[in-house]
């Protein structure tokens, strides 16, 4: 059995978890907030994107796209929440297309 898809999904709870228990200790949760969270849905996969080319071209850069990531994660709840769930759905959606 592939661990891969193991960290993945694991790494992705976490950070989904992370975002939602960061906007509970706020105190509040709007439909704006809502929002944003699914809006950075694709924005992490963009970036994520981005970050593999960044892997395979150039890995001095690579240094650049793990800052971004980190910096965003930590200071944007609603991007941790959408990295989580954007990074789970590749696993989801691996093993749909495997199944077929």
């Amino acid at each position: 059995m592939e661990r891969g898809p193991l960290v993945l999904t694991v790494l992705g709870a976490a950070l989904a978890i992370a975002g939602a228990v960061r906007f509970a200790r706020m105190g509040h949760f709007t439909w704006t907030q809502a929002g944003l969270c699914l809006l950075m849905v694709p924005v992490s996969l963009l970036i994520l994107l981005v970050t593999d080319y960044t892997l395979h071209h150039s890995r001095i850069g690579l240094l650049m796209m793990l800052a971004l990531i980190v910096m965003l994660s930590v200071t944007q709840p609603s991007f941790c929440i959408g990295l989580g769930l954007a990074l789970i759905g590749m696993v989801v959606a691996k093993g749909f297309g495997a199944s077929a």
